[in-house]
């Protein structure tokens, strides 16, 4: 979905004008426990890096980060906020690395893995990419919160591209067999061209407390900890730590 997705390909210029939370709650809270872990200057992944914004704040706190994403465009935007990284494009399930992590973090990319497989494949992934006692910094959607908001009501934004014209954006989300299903529209209208209307329709799966200690713990990660989500202006996020081994 990452390579198909309009919102992370068509639309990767507009991503940051549609997605404002905060960086820096995220970012504090994340560098504050590795700060607390002796790791003032970890090396990091960032996997599932969208246009890097996360992980530019994180490396301004001193700390040294690598950037990972099934979406090229994205992570084209990525590598440019992040010279100073490697920029891994890879399908998160299957990617291996010889570099041994002290931390990782992945914000919102767990959603998209719908399936039991996917979404082990995925933690022993990043299982693998941490050394010993290595720390995991996870943002997903909760159940129980995903469920309320699943409101079916339209929501439209309109952002201005500039030189490449003007990007109406529409997304409807549904609540049906414990998924989220939502419906985006896209509509670009540029200076003397026929508007570009694409419509994308896809499920994600939010995690609730249980799974997500029952995974993480058959993945080799124990210490689970989860919060509410941090920077987040909704109320449908958690925060999850956990330490490998």
């Amino acid at each position: 979905m990452s390579q198909t997705r309009p919102f992370y390909a068509d639309h990767a210029d507009a991503y940051d004008l549609l997605v404002t939370d905060p960086v820096e709650p995220w970012v504090t809270t994340v560098h504050e426990r590795l700060v607390a872990h002796a790791w003032p200057s970890a090396l990091v992944l960032d996997a599932g890096c969208g246009t890097g914004r996360h992980a530019a704040a994180l490396a301004a706190e001193g700390h040294r980060v690598d950037l990972a994403d099934a979406s090229a465009q994205l992570l084209a935007q990525a590598a440019a906020r992040n010279s100073a990284g490697r920029a891994l494009h890879v399908d998160l399930c299957t990617f291996a690395t010889d570099t041994s992590y002290q931390a990782v973090m992945c914000r919102g990319v767990l959603n998209d893995m719908t399936t039991d497989t996917e979404r082990d494949a995925v933690l022993h992934a990043l299982a693998d990419s941490l050394t010993s006692g290595g720390l995991l910094f996870l943002d997903v959607r909760d159940t129980e919160g995903s469920r309320r908001r699943a409101d079916g009501i339209p929501r439209h934004r309109t952002v201005d591209l500039g030189a490449h014209g003007v990007l109406h954006f529409t997304n409807t989300v549904t609540w049906r067999a414990e998924r989220l299903h939502v419906l985006e529209e896209s509509e670009v209208q540029r200076r003397g061209a026929r508007p570009e209307h694409r419509v994308f329709e896809f499920a994600m799966r939010p995690w609730s407390a249980q799974e997500l200690h029952d995974r993480l713990g058959e993945a080799g990660f124990s210490d689970v900890d989860i919060q509410p989500g941090v920077g987040r202006a909704t109320d449908d996020r958690l925060f999850v730590t956990a330490r490998r081994g």
